[in-house]
């Protein structure tokens, strides 16, 4: 209970901040349970039946997580656009085969701070980490029972000792790991089964020494129980991705946590633990398993198709708890119970053939069934009807309608003309059919094309990162991130061919433009710190004419590592796009352009405003946006591939304003 509603309250409303800290619960309590029910299967008959364990495993895990990843893939198509779509059916086939977890940690998906659309299908990873532990936990326990049976020992003790040790080592391995694995590849780190073992192996020591802790004394439990609760509710509420060290050291405030509740109430009933001993508490823990799988595809498609008002939040935890136990009675708890190779004995044919006895009627068979209809009825009716802009683009008031005729582009400079078409797009009430590249491709794009992209790569070549007169007198240098690899293609055709100047990138996928020996080192991506000492050094060297900065770190790094740069070069440091609204997220076949209207930040100087003793601060709000709103699409061109990234073509859209831009500056670029 504790564990399910802290995961959907962070996942729903961001609070509590540690709220994801419940999948730690969740561990210990597995490993706990399971464990258990495998060692007093080999007390019972001497062996571990692995045909069975798995087929239980099967019943109690597959038959409500196939529906969910049916329903989830479903909807992907129905709700999604066509590349969210895809990705979404491909994490439901690695989800179905408990690999979800190395699909997102391949991925380099961010649990905490996600840069692209997030899946709705994530939450699979816990079940993969659980499903693979289970898939080498058991073979070891009896393969340790078997070498103490060939040894001649009968003693119980001893085995379960002998299993303790061998989980001891498990634990102690998977949490060193864990610190090393969470210090140099935190993405790796959160999703790994090997850095996760110790949380399962932590429940498993627990119920090899179950014994023991039956004869706790009374008086101790509910000193224990209550110390385990509040270790857990500290965690909720103070550990989060601020604190770093996520899975290791702070999962073991949970973990431990969870271990002493456990240990608590084994042995017998906890009656001094009222938060979890009460009707309520059993009624959620009971459905648990259905509102962990069902509530973040709920959360993700409900705020993509309505938004994040309260009252929208409001109602998908409420439907959260209702699908979730209409799936747990009509799917879960049934085929849970239900013998799937032959027909229970004494049972009538019928319609309850496949059912435990008086576990649910016709009559909540048809309810159940009607419950789900209306849901998903009203969902689709909600969706498809909509038209209604989400937050905070409903703020906005249309300026134009799409496919009217727009006033003429004044001659006066290339920003005005952008303006015009800018103004004009913002009014639009239909994704035109004219998009050129269509939505679907442009969100599909890489963050650059096919010709820059290796020049943000480890494997950068010198020779080929040169675009303009290679013996131009005039140099621009670009350095920073992805942002930075994203204007390559503006300014490269901005500069053209003839025109004395060359363009030169230095950036890097991933790596903001900063000193790492002044920001935290821990964090560092491998190569960053080498690909910008190099950029400092070749601009030094060249005498770049001009220096454009698109991707910080902190202040104090970047104004340290933009202190290196000697040459005397002009700084200019061109801000990315505004990145409130994802296209991958907002563009849906039910939504219209006004649900991916960003709105700028009232700070939208941020750091690179407090960096202007090292430069200048190019206004590239102009490029973008107008009254501080910018559409996702421009005349027929989309502006942005994901939320902070512009696609290749707006990138030649706004060429001709970067150019304009450099000639009326003072920096010598000469007029067209």
């Amino acid at each position: 209970m504790v564990a399910v509603v802290a995961v959907i309250l962070d996942h729903l409303f961001g609070w509590p901040v540690g709220g994801f800290v419940g999948v730690d619960v969740f561990f210990v309590i597995s490993g706990f349970l399971i464990t258990g029910l495998l060692l007093r299967e080999h007390e019972r008959t001497g062996t571990i039946s692995f045909g069975g364990f798995y087929v239980r495993r099967l019943k109690r895990i597959m038959p409500a997580a196939v529906l969910v990843i049916i329903v989830t893939v479903a909807c992907g198509y129905l709700f999604f656009n066509a590349a969210r779509a895809t990705q979404t059916f491909w994490d439901g086939i690695w989800a179905t085969f408990f690999a979800a977890n190395w699909r997102y940690a391949a991925l380099g998906t961010d649990y905490f701070n996600a840069g692209t659309a997030i899946s709705p299908l994530q939450h699979y990873w816990s079940l993969a980490v659980e499903e693979q532990f289970y898939f080498v936990w058991p073979w070891l326990m009896l393969l340790i029972f078997w070498m103490i049976g060939r040894r001649g020992s009968a003693n119980l003790r001893f085995a379960h000792t002998a299993v303790a040790v061998a989980m001891l080592l498990i634990v102690a391995g998977s949490f060193a790991w864990a610190l090393y694995d969470t210090a140099n590849s935190p993405t790796w780190a959160y999703f790994s089964l090997f850095t996760r073992a110790w949380e399962l192996g932590i429940g498993a020591l627990l119920a090899v020494v179950a014994g023991s802790l039956a004869a706790l004394p009374s008086m101790i439990r509910p000193v224990l129980g209550w110390i385990g609760l509040a270790g857990i509710i500290v965690s909720v509420f103070y550990i989060d991705d601020a604190n770093g060290g996520f899975p290791a050291p702070w999962a073991a405030l949970p973990v431990l946590s969870t271990a002493l509740v456990i240990a608590a109430g084994t042995g017998g009933e906890q009656r001094f633990l009222w938060p979890l001993m009460n009707p309520v508490s059993s009624w959620v823990g009971n459905v648990s398993y259905s509102l962990y799988i069902w509530h973040f595809p709920l959360i993700i498609f409900g705020i993509s198709l309505f938004g994040d008002s309260p009252i929208v939040l409001a109602s998908i935890l409420v439907l959260t708890f209702v699908v979730a136990w209409v799936s747990y009675t009509l799917v879960e708890d049934p085929l849970r119970r239900a013998r799937w190779f032959g027909r229970p004995a004494g049972r009538r044919k019928g319609h309850r053939e496949f059912f435990p006895d008086g576990l649910w009627s016709r009559r909540d068979a048809f309810v159940s069934v009607a419950l789900v209809g209306l849901i998903v009825a009203g969902i689709s009716t909600a969706a498809l009807s909509t038209s209604a802009p989400s937050t905070p683009a409903a703020a906005y008031t249309p300026k134009a309608t799409f496919g009217e005729e727009q006033p003429a582009a004044t001659e006066s400079s290339e920003l005005d003309a952008l303006q015009t078409e800018i103004q004009a797009s913002l009014g639009a009430t239909r994704w035109p059919d004219n998009l050129t590249p269509s939505m679907d491709d442009a969100i599909a794009e890489k963050q650059a094309p096919e010709d820059i992209l290796p020049c943000g790569s480890a494997d950068r070549d010198d020779a080929t990162c040169v675009w303009g007169d290679p013996d131009a007198a005039h140099t621009i240098v670009l350095v920073g991130n992805s942002v930075s690899m994203t204007y390559v293609e503006a300014f490269r055709a901005a500069v053209g061919a003839g025109s004395g100047w060359r363009v030169i990138s230095w950036g890097r996928f991933g790596c903001p433009f900063t000193d790492w020996a002044v920001d935290d080192p821990t964090e560092i991506p491998e190569g960053c710190a080498q690909r910008h000492d190099d950029a400092v050094a070749a601009i030094n060297e060249i005498a770049a004419d001009v220096v454009v900065v698109s991707g910080i770190g902190t202040v104090e790094g970047t104004s340290s590592q933009l202190a290196k740069i000697t040459s005397g070069s002009r700084i200019l440091f061109v801000p990315g796009v505004s990145n409130d609204k994802n296209p991958q997220e907002c563009y849906t076949p039910t939504s219209s352009p006004a649900d991916c209207v960003s709105v700028l930040p009232t700070d939208w100087a941020g750091r690179e405003g407090k960096l202007t003793d090292f430069g200048t601060l190019v206004d590239t709000r102009p490029w973008f946006c107008t009254d501080g709103q910018c559409p996702p699409f421009v005349g027929t061109i989309p502006m942005k591939m994901d939320s902070a990234h512009i696609t290749h073509e707006y990138a030649d859209r706004i060429a001709p304003v970067i150019r304009e831009y450099l000639t009326s500056s003072d920096l010598g670029f000469p007029a067209a």
